[in-house]
């Protein structure tokens, strides 16, 4: 079984997801661990916001970036 999260969200930081543009479409990354492919702009911006909100309500800091890339 996994051990509790003994870590402080301050002394975590802010957990950032970045909306990019890439070779397929658009993506949500999150560091190198973590990344979601999205077909078109507004979808990747539409869920990275929805995974911000879910951290939010669970007391983490967390925010978007989107890249300056259009469609």
């Amino acid at each position: 079984m996994a051990e509790p999260d003994t870590v402080s969200t301050r002394e975590r930081g802010t957990i950032t997801f970045e909306v990019v543009k890439e070779a397929y479409g658009w993506a949500v990354r999150r560091d190198r661990q973590m990344m979601t492919p999205c077909w078109c702009k507004a979808l990747a911006v539409d869920q990275a916001q929805r995974m911000v909100d879910a951290l939010r309500r669970h007391g983490e800091r967390a925010e978007m970036r989107v890249s300056d890339f259009d469609d």
